[in-house]
């Protein structure tokens, strides 16, 4: 059966009700804008999206822009999905976490969607590839490092990928959800090779051993996270490993310390927005995420995400965090639900 899910978009040029129609319906992924008031009054774009149900491959040209996915965004919308994006012309600036990097055409890179980043791009095209952090988990040891890596036009496994994806979308209105996982499945792999290839002695270290070991700390950690006393200490007491191999395998990350509490502020925030907790005291909250003092918790809360447990539960309350939707332009207002692969609802 042929992909149920497809969506045509164009912005005619200096149209500024489309403009805006597209910036909100791209809203649950980024706060995008032209780079400028000039570029603005002429701005226009064409894109296309195939869905296989929380898959999605992306083609399309644009003029000029900006794209930015902060911390309050990414508390607003929870997504755990890689981002794999090619430029078939023209590319762009990364800001990330306090990293820069240019991507020139033909390159592809990697973007975590539950991590900040910042795009300049002049006038491009592009392929994206947006898939679950699980599709990618059973083959990326060290997928928290993925984050901003840039596979160049001029590595050998960067022609296999661009065909693949190329190849993808070119197929994908013949192409039926289990089609378009396997074809992920395949991407995947390709992403894996990649991480996979040490650039340095210092690589090879970090993901020798310790890349072997790294899901299994990253599956218990997730399980504990309302253990108090979860922490290097714990971890290489249970796992019987040295502190140093430790931090090696989760330096590309931060470290040890920096990814736990990453993901305990992770799943306060689903908490805190969810419904049906909506009864609970934050201080029952923070305690249920390894958090013993609430104090604390809202402190490093409102550092990751920009607003208090209780300003965000708030804002979820009146619909502050409720994305935007736009009668008569189904097209557009669905976009932010399912355009790139996140509602299997379809329109």
């Amino acid at each position: 059966m042929p992909s149920q899910f497809r969506v045509a978009l164009s912005v005619t040029r200096g149209n500024a009700r489309e403009f805006e129609l597209w910036r909100n319906g791209l809203r649950p992924l980024f706060a995008m804008d032209a780079l400028d008031a000039a570029s603005r009054s002429s701005f226009a774009i064409e894109a296309t999206s195939y869905q296989f149900s929380d898959v999605a491959v992306v083609s399309g040209r644009s003029s000029a822009a900006l794209f930015q996915r902060g911390p309050l965004m990414i508390a607003r919308g929870g997504l755990d999905h890689i981002c794999v994006l090619i430029y078939t012309q023209g590319g762009c600036s990364l800001d990330l976490e306090g990293r820069s990097a240019e991507v020139h055409a033909g390159d592809a890179c990697f973007l975590d969607l539950s991590r900040p980043v910042t795009l300049r791009a002049p006038d491009y095209a592009s392929l994206t590839l947006i898939l679950p952090r699980a599709t990618l988990q059973a083959y990326v040891a060290d997928l928290d490092a993925l984050h901003g890596r840039i596979l160049r036009k001029s590595h050998p496994l960067n022609a296999m990928l661009v065909s693949h994806l190329q190849m993808l979308f070119a197929q994908a209105p013949t192409l039926n959800a289990a089609d378009g996982a396997v074809a992920a499945k395949g991407a995947a792999a390709l992403v894996a090779a990649f991480v996979g290839a040490s650039e340095d002695g210092r690589d090879l270290i970090a993901r020798s051993k310790p890349a072997a070991t790294l899901p299994t700390f990253r599956q218990h950690i997730e399980k504990h996270l309302g253990d108090l006393d979860l922490g290097p200490d714990s971890l290489c007491q249970r796992f019987g490993v040295s502190r140093a191999t430790l931090f090696r395998a989760f330096e590309p990350m931060g470290g040890v310390r920096r990814y736990i509490l990453q993901r305990r502020l992770a799943r306060a925030r689903r908490l805190i927005v969810d419904p049906a907790d909506a009864h609970r005291r934050v201080g029952s909250i923070a305690l249920q995420c390894g958090f013993g003092n609430t104090s604390v918790f809202s402190r490093a809360f409102q550092s990751a995400f920009g607003l208090s447990p209780t300003e965000l539960r708030a804002a979820q309350a009146s619909g502050e965090l409720s994305e935007a939707a736009f009668s008569g332009d189904q097209g557009f207002a669905s976009m932010g639900r399912w355009l790139l692969g996140l509602d299997s609802s379809g329109p």
